[in-house]
């Protein structure tokens, strides 16, 4: 089995915790990991080629988080982008990991596991060394099974089909709202006037919502939530019924701002799904309804939206089950 290739995204001010956790990596060296950070990178080389081609090629890139971390333009933003690109397509593994106290819940990449697993940070621990160790070994877990198959690189040739070329420039401009989504939640405090932004940037993807169509289960299964609140725009222009699931998680684990357009997405979809499907759609609401129930917070409006949407349909339902009038 090769050897996998770790990519460490981190601020300088957190180089001394990523050295004490090379110390503790080192019997993995060389048979189960080569490691790489731009530190290694020799004197007159092209740091930004050397590191995207390191990002291109890593199977697993580690997010060393920090307040510093987060606070870094080039490792928030270049790096921690690139690496949840390469994810969605499954070409790599990415684990943040918690070095010291900071906001990474609201980051980009809060939904997938942080280690240490109680995501207590490393420096608050009484014993620094097993924090490290912690780390060390969740790291030599992985590597114990075959690294990922990067998918080929490059962009479009010749060869690529009109349509496919049109699809990935309408990808591109999704992908630029939800980045912009995402900015606009981390870095305005909440307010009438951030949610006011936010509501402009989903009337842009709503606008997109019939070019974008074809991605809608891409961008529903995406790590990203600005991506999911793409795949919601689509889904109160388009319903669809296999995406009811979809909508119900939405509600009751998502941020507030997405999970209250999942709602509105549900709402759209009584009146545009057809007949057969109105039992499975009924179970939806009053399952949408119970993840707010045990939700903490006040969602009146929410609860009022639903059952709103509930009793059009089982008005619905019952006109459709009377019988025909009888004219004779």
């Amino acid at each position: 089995m090769p050897p996998w290739k770790i990519f460490y995204s981190y601020s300088h001010r957190d180089a001394d915790l990523r050295e004490q956790l090379a110390t503790y990596l080192a019997p993995l060296r060389p048979q189960k990991i080569v490691e790489w950070h731009d530190r290694k990178i020799e004197p007159g080389g092209n740091w930004e080629t050397e590191i995207s081609g390191q990002l291109d090629t890593a199977h697993l890139i580690v997010l060393l988080v920090s307040a510093d971390f987060l606070n870094s333009e080039y490792c928030y933003g270049i790096e921690v982008e690139r690496a949840l690109t390469r994810l969605k397509r499954g070409e790599v593994k990415l684990v943040p990991m918690l070095l010291k106290p900071c906001l990474w819940q609201e980051s980009r990449f809060s939904e997938l596991q942080m280690i240490p697993r109680d995501a207590k940070p490393v420096i608050s621990w009484s014993s620094r060394e097993e924090a490290l160790a912690e780390l060390a070994n969740e790291i030599r877990m992985i590597v114990s099974n075959p690294p990922p198959l990067a998918s080929a690189q490059g962009g479009a040739t010749d060869e690529t089909p009109r349509f496919d070329a049109s699809l990935n420039l309408v990808r591109s401009q999704v992908h630029s709202y939800a980045r912009l989504y995402e900015r606009t939640r981390q870095r305005i405090r909440p307010s009438s006037d951030r949610t006011a932004r936010m509501e402009q940037i989903f009337a842009q993807m709503r606008a997109l919502a019939t070019a974008a169509y074809p991605l809608l289960a891409e961008l529903a299964g995406s790590p990203l939530p600005g991506e999911r609140l793409a795949a919601i725009a689509i889904l109160q222009v388009f319903a669809h019924q296999d995406t009811l699931d979809f909508l119900v998680r939405a509600v009751g684990s998502e941020k507030p701002f997405v999970g209250y357009h999942a709602i509105r997405a549900l709402h759209f979809a009584v009146g545009a799904l057809d007949a057969q499907l109105h039992p499975r759609l009924l179970d939806s609401l009053q399952r949408a309804r119970q993840q707010l129930d045990s939700a903490s917070g006040d969602f009146a409006d929410r609860q009022t939206l639903l059952r709103s949407a509930e009793e059009q349909l089982r008005a619905t339902i019952e006109s459709l089950s009377a019988p025909e009038p009888n004219y004779d």
